[in-house]
């Protein structure tokens, strides 16, 4: 029994490890494909809601090729402190932002993490500033969240982001 207790606590200790290292259960293992301007995994938007933010957004990006998306991260997709690096990747991976322009804009918002990123392309980034970006969360978007106004806290966001870019 001595020589066999070595080796089941070697499979054991594998096992945990093995186990500690999968995804918990509904994480992205990889980043699903954008569907449109505003991807709202968390079910945050009415359908109709959803059609005017893209609208909004494609009618910009015709007039100025700066391309804004809008994506709300539901709990199961990642932990709270990985949410802003989430945002990175989500960006890069859908090539938010014209190639060789760099001027993509990502809005990122989860609901019951209760997080808010606006993720900037290098080339919007002389535009409109990180200051400007937090100022906008702080002013617009949040105290449009917590009276539980999405779609307006959104809007009035991008208009916003859309007038600051106008006028730098």
């Amino acid at each position: 029994m001595k020589s066999k207790l070595p080796i089941l606590l070697l499979i054991l200790f594998s096992s945990l490890a093995a186990l500690a290292q999968t995804a918990p259960k509904g994480r992205w293992t990889s980043i699903p494909k954008p569907i449109g301007w505003v991807n709202d995994y968390e079910n945050i938007f009415t359908a109709a809601e959803i059609k005017s933010l893209d609208s909004l957004i494609g009618s910009y990006e015709k007039k100025t090729s700066i391309e804004i998306a809008v994506v709300t991260v539901p709990l199961e997709a990642c932990t709270r402190e990985e949410f802003d690096s989430l945002m990175l990747k989500l960006a890069q991976t859908w090539g938010v932002g014209k190639k060789g322009k760099n001027n993509g804009i990502v809005i990122g918002i989860s609901k019951e993490h209760r997080k808010i990123r606006i993720e900037n392309g290098l080339g919007i980034e002389m535009k409109l500033s990180d200051a400007q970006t937090k100022e906008i969360i702080d002013k617009i978007l949040i105290p449009n969240f917590r009276a539980g106004h999405y779609y307006l806290g959104i809007a009035e966001g991008i208009q916003e982001i859309k007038r600051k870019l106008d006028t730098n």
